[in-house]
């Protein structure tokens, strides 16, 4: 399965920030190690507009911005409880992983499992990004198309009393070797799901009167049989 290692790569690296995630560090000092990681893990580029890592803490969780716009901030500090989101595109052999993850600091500590959490707000958000992800990958097929899939999941965002926070409205996108290939999980793309290798699922969630953001992003592809599997 192609992007399989520069998935890993992303996965590898996510799951060694936490440590690094602690009171007093900012937006910038998450990014650059983060990306030191990837590098580290195996990444040989970045294929986001060059950039390894999108990284928000705190309110700005509540951002969507493309690499072209991006702009990491020197001046947010992670606080003793807060909110942080990494997404993070590491590339290898002409090939990229697309992987992003929510951190949720508690007395100063950084957790992104469920059964980690206490604060009541932060498990409710991380249980909606789990609902939706299985919903929709329960769901699909290789006849689902592009617009069939966005509909599913603006119906279950509204159900769980979320808002999709992306700029351009969509939930994902196709996994291509050429990025301007790409097509997009928004409303009139009849292309089946499965006519991609492969395709992402991004929910940018806010819950009703919460001041963050939280992301979830994996690839998604079907195997033999046209069950969805997680790469």
């Amino acid at each position: 399965m192609k992007n399989f290692e520069a998935q890993a790569i992303a996965k590898r690296a996510m799951n060694k920030i936490a440590p690094y995630i602690v009171p007093g560090v900012t937006e910038a000092d998450i990014r650059k190690q983060v990306e030191i990681l990837l590098i580290q893990e195996g990444s040989t580029s970045f294929w986001y507009h060059g950039v390894g890592a999108l990284v928000h803490v705190g309110s700005r969780t509540l951002l969507s911005q493309n690499g072209k716009e991006y702009r990491v901030s020197h001046d947010t500090v992670v606080q003793q409880n807060d909110v942080v989101t990494l997404d993070l595109a590491p590339a290898l052999n002409g090939e990229w992983g697309d992987y992003a993850r929510t951190y949720f600091v508690e007395n100063g500590k950084a957790y992104s499992q469920l059964d980690q959490l206490q604060n009541p707000l932060y498990i409710k958000a991380l249980q909606a990004e789990l609902e939706l992800h299985e919903y929709v990958r329960s769901r699909v097929t290789p006849d689902t198309t592009y617009e069939q899939l966005y509909k599913m999941a603006c119906e279950k965002c509204s159900q769980l009393g979320c808002t999709n926070l992306d700029y351009t409205s969509n939930w994902g996108h196709s996994v291509n070797i050429d990025q301007k290939d790409r097509i997009y999980l928004v409303d009139g793309n009849k292309a089946r799901l499965g006519d991609s290798q492969a395709f992402t699922f991004e929910p940018h969630l806010q819950l009703e009167n919460c001041n963050f953001g939280v992301k979830r992003e994996n690839i998604y592809y079907f195997d033999q049989d046209g069950k969805c599997l997680e790469l």
